[in-house]
């Protein structure tokens, strides 16, 4: 028996445009966030003094927590309505995008998270390397939810231009 990919939320076609349209910016908005950390932020953990780390780690992790808690929270609840009005091969995409987030949610609570806890204490070189290959595989990961979600978002206006064009 062949499962149903029909929309089971009927939203207009402007509303489902914006959703589609806040997601691919907040999605992208993060993916140049964690890039930016994975390649200036974090490697520069290394050059601060002994004197200052943990007030330097405890700083950084309530300054980031708080610029990405919103983007992160307007891109989680806009994947999930994705997921709800999409249908066919678009919902198949998003569900890909899920899976994606699901994916950096773990590595950010069982890698990022326990990294920045040990930093805490001090810098210490090994915790760095792991945090560093955890925030790679977090950005490709990122970086693939950026191409979905654009890709989403292309089909989507070219589809609206079409019925324009008729």
């Amino acid at each position: 028996m062949k499962r149903s990919t029909s929309a089971r939320l009927s939203l207009s076609p402007r509303f489902e445009l914006g959703v589609i349209a806040v997601h691919a910016l907040s999605t992208w908005f993060m993916v140049g966030m964690i890039w930016t950390i994975h390649i200036v932020h974090y490697p520069l953990f290394k050059f601060v003094g002994d004197e200052t780390y943990r007030d330097f780690q405890a700083k950084h992790v309530d300054s980031i927590g708080r610029l990405l808690l919103g983007p992160w929270l307007i891109e989680g609840l806009s994947a999930l309505l994705l997921l709800l009005c999409l249908s066919g091969n678009m919902r198949k995409l998003a569900a890909i995008g899920a899976v994606l987030m699901l994916s950096i949610m773990a590595l950010s609570a069982f890698v990022s998270a326990p990294s920045h806890g040990e930093l805490a204490n001090g810098f210490n070189l090994e915790v760095h390397r792991d945090l560093m290959l955890g925030n790679l595989i977090r950005s490709i990961l990122w970086t693939a939810r950026g191409c979905i979600a654009a890709t989403i978002l292309w089909v989507t206006v070219r589809s609206l231009l079409d019925k324009v064009k008729t």
